[in-house]
């Protein structure tokens, strides 16, 4: 009886003081739960943001371009951490144009992973390729349920109501230390587990364990350019054809009697002042030439008067309409030229060039102009202009802008050849004077 008076005020002090202890013990936890809850609600916050990103730009390419080329950009990361109103203009520039086209062309199949195609032993069936082993749609739909487990974890275990659950289950004693004594084990049964210096980080691994790394929509090991363009069968746009398949187109385009057979078999020989207008066209065809390629055979004769297009809308026809009287120069000088000889007899000041550059009549001034053949004895003077420095850095800013120097050397070639400029006090040629300032000397 003496024993079991002694037992109960012992009994009574010890559960004050496990409570006490317990008190300590769920404050410390809900200290180790704030700072996690920091951390992880930031991560799956941004993490959730991304995944929304992505969803948007998808959208927004799938809109703009297709569902062949939105899902080649998702595969390729294009739509990761872009702003949706710039992420079109930045897949255009990403994915080669050749294969942005190849996948625009393509009947998918209903699932959005195949493409179908003509078989070649009986062209009456098609076939399936498979180009993508997921589509956008399940991936996103696969991030989104991993992101909510995750937000699901964290709300049971990332909150005030939470800590006797992490209190029993993260602070627990040392396995490693000693097997308790008589009088530990007496301990533990009245005050509960003991806490470790590893508590914390015992709980940030179970919280990294649950919630895990950022959760993509695509899987980062997927990045196809080069397999997904074999697989829809793009070829880089770089094949035109034969040199003197070439030669012939560009003799169509040309129209000249001058044009010779080179005896060497290499293709043509054409007078040296087409030259530069020539090599644009074989230059500018490459970007095209995928568009006239069909089961590997190319389209020359189009593909050529394609780029020829190209350089007359956006080269030749501007600047023929800035000036009257404008046209080929027919004159034995002419002929003797290594570059295209152009003449206008007057400035058409009603072209808005003229007025969006601020350039008056007196940018351009009457007079004679004497423009230098091959040699003293074919040397000429004509009508034309003396054009100001603000008249010539007005055509100098659009032949910048030109993305080759091919097409820079045949904007300088179809200016009017009587125009001139004075450069370090001395008259020059305005083709000259480009020329020198672009670095043509070879063109």
């Amino acid at each position: 009886m003496a024993l079991s008076g002694f037992l109960v005020p012992f009994a009574s002090g010890a559960l004050i003081k496990r409570q006490e202890i317990a008190d300590e013990y769920d404050e410390t936890a809900g200290e180790i739960i704030d700072a996690a809850s920091e951390k992880y609600n930031e991560k799956l916050s941004l993490n959730n943001k991304s995944i929304e990103l992505q969803n948007a730009n998808y959208a927004a390419v799938e809109n703009a371009l297709g569902t062949t080329v939105a899902e080649a950009a998702a595969k390729n990361g294009f739509l990761n951490n872009v702003n949706t109103n710039e992420v079109v203009n930045y897949v255009t520039k990403s994915m080669p144009k050749g294969l942005v086209k190849r996948l625009q062309d393509l009947t998918l199949t209903d699932d959005k992973k195949s493409f179908l195609y003509t078989d070649v032993d009986d062209p009456k069936k098609l076939k399936e390729k498979t180009i993508f082993n997921s589509v956008f749609k399940d991936d996103y739909n696969r991030a989104t349920t991993e992101l909510g487990n995750q937000k699901d974890w964290a709300s049971k275990n990332l909150n005030k109501g939470a800590i006797k659950n992490v209190s029993d289950l993260y602070l627990s004693g040392d396995e490693k230390l000693p097997a308790p004594t008589g009088i530990e084990k007496a301990q533990k049964f009245l005050f509960g587990d003991r806490i470790t210096k590893e508590t914390g980080a015992t709980f940030n691994l179970a919280a990294e364990e649950a919630i895990g790394g950022n959760i993509d929509v695509q899987p980062k090991a997927i990045k196809a350019s080069q397999s997904l363009a074999e697989r829809v069968g793009y070829i880089p746009a770089a094949y035109i054809g034969s040199i003197i398949d070439q030669d012939r187109a560009i003799q169509g385009i040309i129209n000249s009697k001058d044009v010779k057979l080179d005896p060497a078999g290499g293709g043509l020989i054409f007078p040296d002042r087409f030259r530069n207008q020539i090599l644009a066209i074989k230059d500018n065809a490459k970007q095209y030439a995928l568009d006239f390629t069909k089961d590997g055979k190319v389209d020359v004769s189009n593909l050529m008067a394609r780029s020829n297009d190209d350089i007359v809308e956006n080269i030749i026809s501007p600047i023929s309409t800035r000036f009257t009287g404008y046209g080929i120069d027919t004159t034995k000088f002419a002929e003797r030229m290594s570059f295209r000889v152009m003449k206008a007899t007057d400035i058409n000041f009603d072209n808005t060039f003229y007025e969006n550059n601020n350039l008056t009549k007196e940018d351009f001034i009457k007079s004679k102009i004497v423009r230098p053949g091959i040699n003293k004895e074919t040397t000429d003077a004509v009508d034309g202009f003396t054009i100001s420095k603000k008249a010539a850095d007005a055509f100098k800013l659009e032949i910048s802008t030109l993305n080759s120097r091919q097409l820079q050397a045949v904007y300088i070639d179809f200016l009017p050849d009587n125009m001139q400029i004075m450069a370090n006090n001395t008259m020059v040629p305005i083709k000259t004077y480009y020329k020198q300032l672009f670095g043509l000397g070879s063109f």
